[in-house]
């Protein structure tokens, strides 16, 4: 499995590297059709307009590839490391869904006439 992680309008610490590659490991454990996942951090500064103050956005995307299957989750917090947690466990919910769907699925018999 290959884990790309980028970062937009801000840098990649080691420390925030090896966070997101533990809690993707551990969150693929089980699965093991996944052929790569993409991260993507940014740092977002919007304007509030109420208050006419500036907060900072941390937004955490991913898109984990599976064979025929993409799937893909945003989360956004005040801090990264949060926007990581939220995000890997919105893709853990997904990864669980399709996986309950895999091993529900059972072809109906073809009958013979």
């Amino acid at each position: 499995m290959q884990i790309t992680i980028r970062g937009h309008h801000l840098s990649i610490t080691p420390a925030i590297e090896e966070n997101i590659r533990d809690r993707f490991t551990q969150m693929t454990k089980h699965i093991d059709q996944v052929n790569s996942m993409q991260v993507k951090l940014s740092k977002d500064h919007q304007l509030d307009k109420r208050s006419k103050k500036g907060s900072a956005n941390h937004i955490a995307e991913a898109i984990v590839r599976l064979p025929g299957i993409e799937l893909f989750a945003q989360a956004s917090a005040d801090d990264m490391y949060n926007a990581i947690t939220k995000l890997t466990d919105k893709l853990k919910r997904q990864l669980d869904k399709h996986r309950k769907m895999q091993l529900d699925y059972q072809p109906m018999e073809i009958l013979a006439t």
